[in-house]
């Protein structure tokens, strides 16, 4: 999510970079939350994987705490509703920071993904 009022530049971070790396991904940004508030997202951890058929699969974090990376249950879902396998969750908690709240983007180094 990029806020309006930041530079263009302000995406350009090793994470983008890296996800953008990705072979079959297609990174986007969501100028002001638009894509985030469609679809419900609030927290920067919130990921949602959705069938072809707009059916809603998977909501949840993708990370088992704030700043976390590795094998959790979120990524566990994810992994096997893509491989069409049924996982143990389809919902897990979410960490991270507010989308739409400034302060929270403050604290989090102006905001930068």
């Amino acid at each position: 999510m990029k806020p309006v009022q930041t530079p263009e530049a302000w995406t350009n971070t090793d994470l983008w970079r890296a996800a953008a790396a990705i072979p079959g991904v297609s990174v986007q940004e969501d100028r002001d939350g638009l894509e985030a508030r469609l679809f419900g997202a609030e927290t920067s951890g919130e990921a949602r994987l959705f069938q072809t058929d707009g059916r809603l699969e998977f909501q949840g974090g993708i990370t088992a705490s704030r700043g976390h990376a590795g094998d959790n249950d979120g990524r566990a879902a994810i992994a096997a509703l893509v491989a069409g396998e049924h996982p143990a969750m389809v919902r897990t908690p979410v960490f991270g920071c507010s989308l739409f709240a400034t302060n929270c983007r403050k604290e989090e180094g102006a905001g930068k993904p």
